[in-house]
């Protein structure tokens, strides 16, 4: 009689592997697919080359290249990008910070614009109407065409200084 788990323990990745890669104390071949796949995502996430990857797991970069494909490896580096987009997005939040007063005083000077620019056009619609003539509602600027002479139908505007050829 055998005994099988009904629970198999969640993959953790072990974060000091990282440090234990650059350092050039793993060997890739050695380390399940899960894992490698993982290092090898975080290491291309921190923007190191397959070849430098492949130097420190001692492997070769093609091992490197199939350990980034693997399910792990694509996972993991939509997580990080998106970690890193979290992280910069909170950063400019933190930054963006606006005092409730600030907000109001932005509020009232977008009010007072609204309030000025319906002003305006009700001054236009006023000053056409004193005319007589309504304006148009749109204006048609109309220019000639520039009309330019082919290079080889130009003509020279300046002398020559000196005559080439003899002397008269």
């Amino acid at each position: 009689m055998s005994v099988v788990p009904l629970h198999q323990p969640r993959w953790d990745p072990d974060e000091h592997l990282i440090d234990a890669a650059i350092a050039g104390r793993v060997q890739g071949g050695h380390l399940p697919a899960s894992d490698r796949a993982w290092l090898v995502a975080q290491l291309t996430h921190r923007g190191y080359t397959n070849e430098v990857i492949a130097a420190w797991l001692h492997c070769s970069r093609r091992t490197v290249q199939n350990a980034r494909s693997e399910p792990v490896a694509v996972l993991t580096a939509r997580l990080l990008a998106a970690e890193a987009a979290a992280a910069k997005a909170t950063s400019r939040a933190k930054a963006a910070t606006i005092t409730p007063a600030a907000l109001a005083q932005l509020l009232a000077d977008l009010d007072h614009l609204k309030t000025v620019r319906g002003n305006l056009i009700d001054q236009l619609a006023e000053a056409r109407r004193r005319c007589g003539e309504p304006c148009p509602d749109q204006i048609i600027v109309i220019q000639p065409p520039r009309r330019r002479s082919p290079r080889s139908m130009r003509v020279e505007l300046t002398l020559p200084l000196f005559q080439i050829g003899a002397a008269e």
